[in-house]
């Protein structure tokens, strides 16, 4: 039993010891990223290990967030973009407390911090971009698609009511080439914004600049679940059709009984019955 009790004892001695030299390697590849005065290895060491507490070292010791991050996929992003490619709220609110102004926007840009984050479907993300008052009126591209065409486009669903609400962004807004916000979502089969919009009341019949219609491309679309979305519109349009197609109901003093100028032998047997007991009757 004693000699189990040391083995146990020696093995987890030796699993503190293992455990105390990766991070002490861990804790001088970061001071000699820091060291070295690259500040930007040490954000994106941060933001891939998700570390705030590193993250934070590189805010106080002046690094630049608009400054380039080594190519991530072939791609070159600034250190707040990475917070939407990396997906790390908590780091803006560490740049919001420090009081660092992260939100870069330019016109027609290809894309920004806020983009980036539309296309993760991330609504954290914006709910903490929010709190640096950006412009979600800015275009995108040669096209001139703002923030609501881009999750039309990606099916970003979780941000569309934020952008709707906060962003007052709407979905009759069109691009430079004409497509509506609602019009993209249809020709993106996308569900559950189309779902949204039609919560929200919007025309699905309105034309966009180009001439199409929502409810138009969903009706030439093949998947069941679009086409029972589609339908669902005709269906709405019987329910609340004109009054004439309806029942009609005629009050008890209105109802003639004419059982009386039928022969009796052709009178039928409940011809008898009077008005109070008319199918008319209420």
């Amino acid at each position: 039993m004693k000699n189990k009790q040391i083995m146990f004892g020696a093995f987890c001695a030796v699993g503190v010891i293992a455990l105390a030299i990766i991070l002490m390697r861990q804790k001088d590849q970061v001071a000699g990223i820091a060291q070295s005065g690259n500040l930007t290895d040490l954000a994106l060491l941060a933001l891939i290990k998700n570390d705030p507490q590193n993250f934070e070292e590189f805010i106080k010791r002046g690094g630049d967030v608009h400054d380039s991050l080594p190519e991530i996929d072939g791609k070159s992003y600034t250190v707040a973009e990475g917070l939407s490619i990396f997906e790390r709220p908590v780091f803006g609110e560490l740049l919001h407390q420090h009081k660092v102004s992260y939100i870069k926007q330019e016109k027609k840009a290809a894309f920004d911090i806020l983009s980036l984050a539309v296309g993760k479907n991330n609504l954290e993300l914006l709910k903490q971009f929010h709190k640096e008052s950006p412009n979600y009126l800015v275009l995108y591209g040669k096209n001139n698609e703002n923030l609501l065409h881009l999750a039309s486009a990606s099916c970003s669903h979780k941000v569309i009511e934020f952008l709707h609400k906060e962003g007052k962004l709407s979905w009759e807004m069109r691009t430079k080439k004409g497509a509506s916000a609602l019009t993209i979502a249809a020709e993106n089969e996308c569900l559950p914004i189309l779902s949204y919009w039609k919560e929200s009341n919007a025309n699905f019949r309105a034309k966009d600049g180009r001439g199409l219609t929502a409810l138009g491309i969903l009706k030439v679309k093949k998947d069941a679940a679009l086409m029972a979305f589609a339908q669902s519109f005709e269906d709405r349009n019987v329910a609340s059709g004109p009054s004439f197609y309806r029942k009609r109901k005629i009050p008890k003093d209105q109802v003639v009984d004419h059982s009386a100028l039928i022969e009796p032998g052709d009178r039928p047997l409940d011809a008898t019955e009077t008005a109070e007991y008319s199918e008319f009757s209420d």
